[in-house]
C-alpha cells in the first residue's frame, strides 16, 4: 500500500466530516440553534486530524520529496499550490475561532454570519483541495518519484501512523465524524457541486 492510499482514505474521512459541517451550517440558516461546542469540534478536527495528522504527513514526507526531486514543476505545484491552500485552510479556521469567541461574548447576527462563512469557506476550499490532490498531485508523485523514494516515504508514513494509532488519534477523530453525521446529517450530494 502506498502512502497516498492512506492519504486518499483520510481524504474520504475528511470529506465525510465536511458534509456534516455543510449540513450543520444549513441547519443554522434554517433556524436551528448554533451549538458553539459543535462548531468548536470543527476547529479541533481541522487542526488535529486534517492539518496535523493528514497535512503533516503530506508536508513532512511526500511534499518535501516532490519539491526537492521534481524541479520547478514540483516546486510550483507544492509551494505555490498545495501549501498555499493549506495556509488558507488554517486562515479559515482561525477566522472561525475568532468569530466563535465574539459570539460567546455577544450573540450578534454578524458574528453568526462570520461563523458560518468561516466554516463554509473551510469546507468548500478543502473539498476542492482534496479533489486536486486525489486527481493530480498524488498520481503525479507516484509516476514521477523513484520507487526507492516512494518506499522511504511509505516507511515514514507507516511509522507515523503506528505512533498516532497508539495515541488513539485516528479513533478519536473517526468517532467525531460519526458524531457529527449522526447529529447533523450530511449533504453529500452538495460536495459534488464544488469543482
Amino acid at each position: 500500500m502506498y502512502c497516498t492510499d492512506i492519504m486518499v482514505e483520510e481524504h474520504e474521512n475528511i470529506l465525510r466530516f465536511l458534509t456534516a459541517v455543510r449540513s450543520m451550517c444549513c441547519k443554522v440558516l434554517d433556524g436551528s440553534e448554533l451549538v458553539t461546542e459543535d462548531f468548536c469540534k470543527i476547529i479541533d478536527f481541522a487542526r488535529n486530524y486534517s492539518d496535523h495528522h493528514h497535512h503533516g504527513k503530506e508536508e513532512k514526507f511526500l511534499f518535501n520529496e516532490m519539491e526537492s526531486r521534481m524541479g520547478a514543476i514540483g516546486q510550483n505545484l507544492i509551494r505555490h499550490g498545495m501549501l498555499v491552500e493549506h495556509e488558507l485552510c488554517r486562515a479559515h479556521i482561525l477566522d472561525l475561532e475568532n468569530a466563535l469567541s465574539l459570539w460567546e461574548k455577544e450573540k450578534k447576527t454578524i458574528y453568526k454570519l462570520d461563523i458560518l462563512e468561516a466554516a463554509m469557506g473551510y469546507a468548500t476550499l478543502l473539498t476542492r483541495h482534496i479533489k486536486k490532490e486525489n486527481a493530480v498531485v498524488y498520481p503525479f508523485a507516484e509516476k514521477q518519484l523513484d520507487k526507492a523514494v516512494l518506499d522511504s516515504v511509505n516507511e515514514k508514513v507507516a511509522a507515523f501512523e503506528a505512533e498516532t494509532e497508539k495515541q488513539g488519534i485516528q479513533k478519536k477523530y473517526l468517532d467525531m465524524i460519526d458524531y457529527m453525521i449522526k447529529t447533523y446529517g450530511s449533504v453529500e450530494d452538495q460536495h459534488d457541486l464544488i469543482v
